[in-house]
């Protein structure tokens, strides 16, 4: 009976593990695809190894309208929430930006999600970090932007790191040679 029971829950775990995987695989394959500028960070964060910390310029932007609101209603906004973000296409193709938060009025054709999460002062949009092989740090010190595949419920997943010219950059091996 306990080897039944061992093999009911290892069941259960991987069932939900292949869903979780599903659906994440939906996200990547039809979700939208968008750039958001990465703000200023520390540059030692770059030389750490093996991951680079990533903030967000429209995570700054949400906050201070959380703030606003707050001050507006006396009241505070809730720990987890939407943002109404719009890919502007500048200073690159797919760029997004935050336009308010989410009020309940309907979104525009060219207006998304973003979901956020306040944490202490601080706000999470995305992932904030970047992990990559310790040795080629050199390679995502110009990354400006990070690429994600949003989901229609604001959730994201990156995708990777991206030049100014919102080139996707390619993990590079140590060792291996650029092409030109």
């Amino acid at each position: 009976m306990r080897k039944i029971y061992i093999l009911l829950v290892l069941g259960l775990f991987f069932a939900g593990y292949a869903v979780s995987v599903q659906r994440m695989e939906t996200v990547l394959a039809d979700g939208k695809t968008i750039l958001l500028p990465l703000a200023p960070r520390d540059p030692r964060a770059l030389l750490m190894g093996d991951y680079m910390d990533l903030r967000y310029t429209v995570n700054d932007r949400i906050r201070d309208a959380l703030r606003e609101e707050k001050t507006a209603s006396g009241t505070d906004a809730g720990a987890e929430g939407l943002a109404v973000l719009r890919v502007h296409h500048e200073p690159v193709a797919q760029a997004a930006d935050f336009v308010r938060l989410d009020d309940g009025s309907p979104l525009q054709n060219d207006e998304f999600y973003l979901a956020y999460k306040l944490r202490g002062r601080r706000v999470i949009t995305a992932a904030t970090a970047y992990y990559f092989q310790e040795g080629t740090a050199r390679q995502y010190e110009n990354a400006r932007f990070g690429q994600f595949k949003v989901a229609v419920n604001g959730r994201t997943i990156l995708v990777g790191l991206c030049t100014d010219g919102g080139k996707l950059i390619q993990p590079q091996k140590i060792g291996e040679k650029k092409s030109q």
